[in-house]
């Protein structure tokens, strides 16, 4: 079966490329900007993720909760991260791409699925197109999210004062 781009999404964000990642990759910030996802389960540690990695993904959609086995196929921080997930509908793939530039961050992100047969190539066909509504709401929570951590670490610190 032919591959079906669901979505394509590019930003760019006045950032540091390695708050950007870290904000994208790190299940304590993931956790806070993507309502979709419930939790991440690692075999391992989350930092001995590598390009072969292996993890179950608990993502909720409308009121169902789905358990998805997932694979990390392409690691290279803070640049490349790509995983892939096979449902019942086919194998979906999610590649993020970011490229550092003087004033900040350039996000790219793509969404798609091989159908496992003909029926969910043509139901694919017929609604991918409703995903970008979900996914842009993901992705405009998450820059917010990027600039308030941006924020949060450039304002001074509080200092104690001796009493």
């Amino acid at each position: 079966m032919k591959e079906l781009r669901a979505y394509q999404y590019n930003h760019f964000i006045s950032a540091p490329i390695d708050l950007v990642y870290e904000c994208l990759h790190k299940d304590k910030h993931v956790l806070k900007w993507n309502t979709m996802i419930v939790e991440h389960i690692y075999e391992g540690s989350e930092d001995e993720i590598t390009a072969g990695s292996t993890f179950i993904s608990k993502q909720k959609l409308g009121k169902k909760i789905y358990t998805l086995d997932a694979e990390v196929l392409v690691h290279e921080p803070p640049y490349k991260i790509a995983m892939k997930t096979v449902t019942n509908e086919g194998t979906s793939f999610t590649r993020y791409q970011l490229v550092e530039s003087d004033n900040g961050t350039e996000l790219s992100v793509e969404a798609s699925l091989i159908p496992k047969n003909v029926y969910y190539s043509i139901v694919g066909r017929l609604t991918l197109w409703l995903s970008k509504f979900v996914f842009l709401e993901q992705y405009e929570a998450f820059i917010q999210y990027v600039y308030d951590q941006q924020k949060r670490n450039l304002s001074p610190r509080p200092t104690k004062t001796k009493q």
